[in-house]
């Protein structure tokens, strides 16, 4: 799922502090808005107070990080859960060590003059969403519930609100970047139906290098972010101030505050989490992206690494 907000550069560079090698972190992501605790604990050098020196390396997505970590090239990805379901199906080397955030506001959206007030009423419609995404998932786990079928539309992202304006699809799943620009969009004819059965998952991954090697490391980082965890929790308006000062005019502070009700921020590693991976596994098997793999619940309970986050903050992990 490509990211609320793209990654300020400027505001992400590195934090040099007079540190041992070991703890020297390079950081991959695409996400602002979903991930305040992180940017927080960035914007107030948490990481040097917790005697790291980190480099922070924006990604356009989630996915694009994720791949930089398999390639050697980081020690830690910020992204949603997808990438990680593939990954583990394809036996990378990895672990999710915390769950960062999810969106509980996934949304359906048509061009109609009347509401839509349910799925089922979107049934044999054309409904254009990015193939081999979270976004298919979501939308194909929401037709499934509602006992209707569709015509599924591949389209890129940027091109399924023009596609839903000229009414070549009649309704859409795009991702939630482009849910505002929609609306602008269509205008009175804009209507949308929240999906809560999905929520995306943003989770910090970490190489098994990072893990087996430098574990005091990650912890420091770990600890860090829930500092910055403490502050969104004590304090969101100077939170959210921080994610609009750090994008700099990318996205206004009304917008964030908008948004903020669609997220919980709460750093965390839970059986909720294993239970998404596993459903998006078998819809990756059912769908053939991947062949000859079988999901299991184990597959996935086995690239949760919890060890890092109990020793930081034993409350937030809730594994059986």
């Amino acid at each position: 799922m490509k990211s609320l907000i793209a990654f300020s550069i400027a505001a992400l560079a590195m934090v040099t502090t007079a540190v041992r090698a070991d703890d020297k972190l390079t950081v991959g992501g695409g996400p602002v808005a979903e991930v305040p605790q992180f940017i927080v604990a960035n914007d107030r050098k948490l990481w040097g107070k917790a005697g790291l020196d980190v480099a922070v390396t924006p990604f356009a997505t989630g996915r694009e990080a994720f791949e930089a970590l398999m390639g050697g090239q980081l020690d830690l990805a910020i992204m949603a859960e997808f990438p990680a379901v593939v990954g583990a199906m394809r036996n990378q080397n990895f672990s999710v060590v915390a769950v960062l955030s999810r969106y509980k506001a996934n949304r359906i959206i048509a061009k109609r003059e009347q509401a839509l007030k349910s799925v089922a009423e979107l049934a044999g419609a054309q409904i254009g969403v990015t193939i081999g995404t979270n976004s298919h998932f979501m939308l194909d786990e929401a037709l499934k519930a509602a006992g209707v079928k569709a015509t599924i539309v591949n389209v890129a992202p940027p091109d399924i609100v023009p596609a839903l304006g000229r009414g070549d699809i009649a309704a859409a799943a795009p991702f939630p970047s482009f849910y505002a620009g929609a609306k602008r969009a269509l205008a009175g004819q804009y209507q949308e139906l929240i999906v809560p059965a999905y929520e995306t998952t943003m989770l910090l991954a970490a190489s098994s290098s990072l893990i087996e090697k430098r574990p005091e490391a990650l912890a420091k980082f770990l600890k860090a972010l829930a500092e910055g965890q403490a502050v969104v929790d004590s304090e969101p308006a100077a939170a959210q101030e921080t994610i609009a000062r750090v994008m700099g005019g990318a996205t206004n502070l009304e917008t964030i505050k908008a948004a903020w009700g669609d997220y919980e921020f709460k750093l965390t590693l839970d059986q909720k989490l294993a239970d998404l991976l596993l459903r998006e596994g078998k819809w990756v098997r059912e769908l053939g992206m991947i062949k000859n793999v079988e999901p299991t619940d184990a597959m996935f309970r086995g690239r949760l690494s919890a060890a890092a986050l109990t020793s930081v903050l034993p409350s937030a992990v809730s594994l059986p």
